[in-house]
């Protein structure tokens, strides 16, 4: 168990070294009122080090914190921190200007989120758990080739080719569509699954296809995360190295990727957040990332959050993350609800 003392010098190193970005000695902890000398200070910091909260890079340097300090520091963190009134208001302001175009909210939310925490903004759309048909038509491209066009309740369009078992022309082809969406309308992929319909080969066809796709489109949880503020990973002294700004960089542009390790983050309520190591994804160990889940529990959500260095400013992104959190959700309550 860290004393008290140990915890308040560990928390002012954190601190020092998030502004400055450089190693921090004892006479800097000691210029912050501690009340001790600086030899004291420095054997608590040798000790800190010893238990694995810091590590000094250079014999003569001072020290820095390591995944365990971090993670110390935002434990230790006091209350329920929010951002000011005045800050609140404006976000909120913004997004009252974007009602109604979920696409907007996503671009809005991260360019917010990049510009106040001076990280990488992570924002998903709202998805929900179970997709419904709207509407199909099917189009003909040659006697055994057809267009399927499925539209989605969730303003969701997608489109596949369909090789049909029988020629068929397009008024059969629209015949079949009328049929289906007559029978199937405002139904999701398990209840279509589960009606008994007396239905010609052609529409058989059709409806499993549909099904397929609904499930597919469920399967995943989040969509496929917009980007915001790679600039600012560029810019941060830990990444002046090629050999950890790559990684990072690869994992951005491969979206699906990214998207593909969120529900590993995101599991249970809360603002989650992860720090280097213990991060699965090698990539990501000279990052941390702040995440949280926004929506209708059950019924639609998505994700929100931050990538930055491990030296990020925690005391800001945190409230940040959480306050956009708050305000999409009730934009998709609006929505939606």
């Amino acid at each position: 168990m860290i004393t008290k003392r140990r915890g308040d010098i560990l928390n002012i190193v954190v601190s020092e070294y998030i502004s400055t970005g450089l190693p921090v000695s004892s006479e800097a902890v000691a210029n912050r009122g501690m009340g001790v000398s600086p030899a004291t200070i420095r054997n608590e910091m040798v000790e800190l080090e010893e238990e694995g909260y810091l590590t000094q890079p250079h014999t003569s340097a001072g020290r820095v914190p390591s995944d365990k300090g971090y993670r110390h520091y935002i434990d230790s963190m006091v209350g329920d921190i929010q951002l000011s009134l005045v800050e609140q208001r404006m976000i909120r302001h913004q997004f009252h200007q974007v009602e109604g175009v979920v696409e907007e909210w996503i671009r809005l939310a991260a360019a917010i989120l990049s510009r106040m925490v001076r990280s990488v903004a992570v924002v998903t759309l709202p998805k929900p758990c179970e997709y419904r048909l709207k509407h199909l038509e099917l189009i003909s491209l040659h006697e055994f080739l057809a267009l399927l066009v499925l539209v989605l309740k969730e303003a969701k369009l997608k489109q596949q080719v369909l090789t049909l078992d029988e020629a068929a022309s397009q008024e059969e082809l629209s015949a079949a569509a009328r049929r289906i969406n007559a029978a199937c309308a405002g139904l999701s992929g398990s209840q279509i699954s589960a009606r008994h319909l007396d239905l010609y080969p052609l529409e058989e066809l059709v409806l499993r296809t549909v099904v397929h796709i609904i499930q597919a489109e469920e399967g995943e949880a989040y969509e496929e995360p917009y980007i915001d503020g790679l600039r600012h990973i560029l810019s941060q002294p830990e990444f002046a190295s090629s050999g950890r700004l790559v990684p990072i960089v690869e994992l951005f542009e491969q979206r699906s990727l990214l998207r593909s390790f969120l529900p590993q983050v995101l599991t249970g309520e809360g603002i989650k957040v992860i720090i280097g190591r213990e991060h699965k994804q090698d990539a990501m160990r000279s990052c941390s990332m702040i995440m949280t889940k926004y929506g209708i529990p059950g019924e639609v959500g998505g994700a929100i959050g931050v990538v930055g260095p491990t030296r990020m400013q925690y005391s800001r992104a945190i409230p940040t993350v959480g306050f956009l959190s708050s305000v999409m959700s009730e934009m998709v309550e609006e929505l939606y609800g």
